[in-house]
């Protein structure tokens, strides 16, 4: 058996000796190889990996012209060989017992991916809050692998850095290259719609460093909930429920206020603002671990829901004319080429 990581990355010099460093001290004996995919990295990046590569040569980096991390995996998805194939993001850290139990659950399941929840952290006191509000069950609902406390496995409709069976790509292709983000939760929902199966294992935590500012933070959400719309156009399904509530609420509050002011009346003005506000004040109170930090998480809040909101909104208008565009783009993904090196 042999294991192949796969490193989509770009600009990661702050984390990425961290990310090889907590690959390489894996306690699994197991055949690895590690191929990092770089979008063209200009901030130091490139000379870490060159010296991991110097002392490892199990090591590979390749060049990723589209800068893009779909196109990245597929592109080091062609060189893979391994029997289990694992993504991992350069600003995170899988922990030493990842690989064993991830063998052990696709060795005793009846399962194509597994994985395990992350940890969010981050530094400075947004960054903090940042971490808190995306790890909250109102920050991110029931997305199982983002929330803190979790401790039940089982089956999910998508996770973060799966370990995959091998045949399930050389089945139903790569990433999809027109999903610059959600990359991931759209190949997760194509495998269980041709009959694939997630499992979680919330004992296995990896360390994900997610963004330290407000604008990264908008911007990030702002671009899961654009390209949701193009996920949902290209599986001819609403994934989950969870993923319309932040335009919902959007919608609902612009509007209830604008109609409010207009009628001048202030209860149907507050009728969404104000419960929203109860329940964001009560959240930030419930997970912040000093109160120092309340008035921050309450801030990441809003610009979590109101980026994905917006992200979803402007999505739906920008890709209007592509609801019978569903065909798979996985441009850089050689499946011929990936078949022969699984028989080699």
């Amino acid at each position: 058996m042999q294991v192949s990581y796969i490193l989509p990355i770009k600009n990661e010099c702050n984390y990425i000796s961290g990310t090889l460093n907590a690959i390489l001290n894996q306690n699994s004996p197991i055949d690895y190889e590690i191929i990092i995919s770089d979008g063209g990295s200009t901030d130091g990046t490139l000379q870490i990996i060159n010296n991991f590569i110097s002392n490892n040569p199990n090591i590979r980096l390749i060049h990723n012209p589209k800068q893009i991390v779909s196109a990245g995996f597929n592109l080091a998805l062609n060189e893979a060989i391994g029997n289990i194939i694992i993504r991992v993001d350069g600003h995170c850290e899988i922990p030493n017992n990842y690989l064993d139990k991830c063998i052990q659950l696709l060795k005793s399941k009846d399962v194509d991916i597994v994985g395990g929840c992350i940890k969010t952290i981050s530094t400075g006191l947004i960054g903090k809050s940042i971490a808190l509000a995306q790890s909250s069950w109102f920050g991110v609902g029931s997305v199982k692998f983002r929330k803190i406390g979790v401790d039940v496995a089982g089956y999910v409709d998508s996770l973060a850095f799966g370990a995959h069976s091998r045949k399930i790509f050389a089945e139903i292709g790569g990433y999809d290259e027109e999903m610059v983000c959600n990359q991931d939760d759209e190949f997760n929902f194509r495998a269980i719609q041709a009959g694939k199966k997630i499992w979680i294992d919330p004992t296995i935590k990896t360390k994900y460093y997610s963004r330290s500012s407000y604008s990264r933070l908008f911007k990030q959400y702002f671009n899961y909930g654009y390209f949701k719309i193009r996920s949902i156009q290209k599986r001819k399904q609403i994934i989950s429920m969870r993923h319309l509530v932040p335009s919902l609420f959007f919608v609902s509050l612009l509007s209830t206020i604008c109609y409010g002011l207009y009628i001048n009346n202030p209860i149907i003005s507050t009728i969404v603002f104000f419960p929203y506000l109860v329940c964001n004040i009560f959240s930030s109170i419930f997970v912040s671990p000093s109160v120092q930090i309340i008035p921050s998480i309450f801030i990441s809040y809003w610009v979590l829901h109101i980026g994905y909101g917006l992200g979803l909104i402007w999505g739906f208008i920008k890709f209007v004319g592509r609801w019978r565009d569903t065909t798979l783009k996985d441009y850089h993904f050689n499946r011929e080429k990936f078949i022969v090196n699984s028989q080699s």
